[in-house]
């Protein structure tokens, strides 16, 4: 039974609720009460005008554009002026280039990510792969010239005696008369370039006033506005570099000691000479005539030269870096696992101490890495 009348009663209120709608929905004459019928201006009974009501479509509220917080605009404007200076010496001055380029890489990480933050990381990333690039490659003098650019001739036929002269108005074929050739660098050359670019960079930072934090720079205005976990953001966008190859990855190639060069392995080849030419080497001679000589056998495999690019290292003069793996960055710190922060430990990490702010972090719950240094990464 009480389930019977549960049930008539919530038939009853729909049906109730319906006739709410439909009379909610009729419009009803002021005057007499009778039903108007739809689109009719005035009462079919006694002729009172109708007053119908508008419909008022409600407004979209107003999507505002959120204001960017202090720390973004000014983190745009410095990454600006940062990329800027970064594009302007990227092409003569690598080295310096690749350091304001690590800069605005770091400074980009206070910005949201977006599709421009995006484009710009990508950006900032394709240069500093070019800047690396360049930085490995330069002049290095011609091996079979000494540099003089000079054709080099043995004269030990006409004075009796072995010995290498250089003639004078003709150019060795080997660098064109120029006395070097565009090739890969030394390791300790390609360190010295780096280290020098990030010299001169410190030293530009320093004399516009800009505040260090950890290997970057930042004005002194975002430097007070950024709270702890900012601050450690920025650090940790430059990694500390490896002590082995300062952010190069390279060590020098052990094969080849960095010259890049290796004996001809070619059988009877001695300074580039096949003395018996019956066992030919590197499969053929080259029939050459010196001067005042009859002609000589020329092994083919090193043209001559008594030397090869090293196998090892493809004549690059260096290979991988085994400490850091090629990366040129240090190993990431175990005390924190690169975050750069660890928890207070005496509010442990709530930021509150006692029912009140915890004055050692100040109310952040954590503390900058006493082992980086808030850096993430340390250089062994």
């Amino acid at each position: 039974m009480r389930h019977k009348r549960n049930l008539k009663t919530i038939l009853l209120c729909g049906v109730a609720i319906m006739l709410c709608r439909i009379v909610l929905a009729l419009t009803i004459c002021r005057k007499c009460g009778h039903e108007v019928p739809d689109g009719s201006e005035q009462c079919v009974n006694c002729g009172e005008p109708v007053a119908r009501r508008q419909i008022v479509p409600q407004a979209e509220p107003v999507k505002q554009k959120a204001t960017p917080p202090a720390v973004e605009t000014l983190a745009e404007v410095f990454l600006k002026e940062l990329y800027a200076k970064a594009q302007a010496c990227q092409a003569d001055k690598p080295g310096l280039a690749y350091a304001y380029y690590q800069n605005v890489f770091a400074v980009l990480r206070l910005i949201e990510a977006d599709e421009l933050s995006r484009n710009v990381g990508e950006a900032v990333m394709r240069n500093m792969g070019l800047c690396r690039k360049a930085l490995c490659v330069g002049k290095v003098p011609c091996r079979i010239c000494k540099g003089t650019g000079k054709y080099k001739v043995d004269v030990g036929k006409v004075s009796g005696t072995k010995n290498l002269k250089f003639v004078d108005g003709v150019q060795c074929k080997h660098c064109s008369g120029l006395g070097y050739n565009m090739a890969h660098l030394t390791v300790e050359r390609i360190k010295m370039n780096v280290l020098q670019g990030r010299q001169a960079f410190e030293q530009h930072m320093m004399v516009e006033n800009y505040r260090r934090l950890g290997r970057a720079f930042i004005p002194e205005e975002l430097f007070n506005a950024l709270s702890l976990r900012q601050r450690v953001m920025v650090m940790t966008g430059i990694a500390a570099p490896c002590r082995s190859c300062q952010y190069t990855g390279l060590e020098s190639c052990a094969e080849c000691r960095g010259t890049g060069w290796e004996k001809c392995p070619a059988e009877n080849c001695k300074d580039g000479i096949v003395e018996d030419s019956k066992q030919r080497s590197g499969g053929s001679t080259i029939k050459q005539k010196r001067l005042n000589s009859d002609l000589q056998n020329v092994c083919g495999m090193c043209q001559g030269w008594g030397e090869i690019p090293c196998r090892a290292c493809q004549g690059s003069t260096c290979t991988i870096c085994k400490k850091c793996g090629g990366t040129g960055e240090g190993v990431r710190c175990t005390k924190c696992q690169g975050a750069g922060l660890n928890n207070c430990n005496r509010c442990a990490g709530t930021g509150e101490y006692k029912g009140a702010k915890c004055d050692k972090c100040a109310g952040e719950g954590v503390l900058i890495c006493t082992s980086c240094k808030g850096e993430g990464t340390v250089s062994r």
